[in-house]
């Protein structure tokens, strides 16, 4: 009895020689919020990520367009564009944020009791599930043109469709119009390098349903035929409705003389 007492002693002596005050309850509510909230942000992050990724693979014509697929076949090699399509960056996202998602679900109050893998099996499903629903209304897309026109280094970080279509020499150039010169049958067309294009559309075979308003998207096949002035031969809209016939892809684009109007704007 008495060691106990002295026991007790020691203990009252020690923490009035370390002023320990007791922690609130509220201290340990706020912190396994704040775990649940870590968790929780982490997970819906990673879905985001996720969306993003799937928005940039399907996008490729390749995946969408029958006519591309026979196209990547037959003239470029297939597996090197399918692995260079890989949107790696995003999916680094989704694993980073997974971890950190398990790792705060695993400092909740009864977080212990799942293994590791079980939690990084369940926050990757609700990952892909809610991306899912995000892209139903176009979460990936928006996000993924956004950083496209406004974040430099994203281009360097993905190899998306918007690159693949920024290859003028090759008879690909796709972007944003930027005005319809109705009157003389031309488009000036910013493409995702923020350069400023001269179309001439007149001999162009436009796809059903192709709007080509300002502000609008476009995917033109065609020619160079100058210092940013292009020949026109097919046009569809960016939107993934173009799987019925195939456009004139030149292989190998003929020198034509540039009009000194299409000139006058590279300058």
């Amino acid at each position: 009895m008495n060691k106990l007492k002295e026991r007790s002693e020691s203990i009252l002596e020690e923490i009035e020689k370390r002023k320990a005050v007791p922690i609130p309850r509220w201290y340990f509510l706020v912190r396994q919020a704040g775990f649940w909230l870590l968790a929780a942000l982490s997970v819906l992050t990673g879905s985001i990520s996720m969306a993003i990724a799937i928005y940039v693979f399907i996008d490729n014509d390749f995946v969408t367009d029958k006519a591309y697929i026979n196209r990547y076949l037959t003239q470029e090699p297939g597996i090197a564009e399918l692995v260079a399509s890989i949107p790696y960056i995003w999916i680094m996202v989704l694993v980073l944020f997974t971890l950190v998602a398990t790792f705060g679900f695993r400092h909740t109050k009864k977080g212990y009791r799942y293994s590791p893998l079980k939690v990084i099996a369940t926050s990757v499903t609700a990952s892909i599930m809610i991306s899912v629903g995000l892209n139903t209304v176009d979460v990936g897309g928006y996000i993924h043109r956004y950083l496209v026109e406004n974040v430099h280094v994203y281009n360097n970080l993905i190899y998306a469709n918007e690159q693949r279509w920024t290859h003028s020499e090759k008879g690909l150039l796709g972007g944003k119009v930027i005005e319809n010169k109705k009157s003389t049958g031309e488009l000036v067309l910013r493409d995702f390098s923020k350069k400023l294009w001269l179309v001439d559309i007149r001999k162009a075979e436009v796809r059903p349903g192709t709007q080509m308003a300002k502000g609008k998207y476009l995917k033109i096949t065609g020619i160079k035929t100058g210092n940013r002035a292009f020949q026109a031969l097919s046009i569809q809209g960016w939107e993934k409705k173009y799987r019925k016939r195939l456009p004139v892809l030149p292989l190998t684009p003929p020198a034509l003389p540039a009009k000194a109007a299409h000139d006058s704007l590279g300058r």
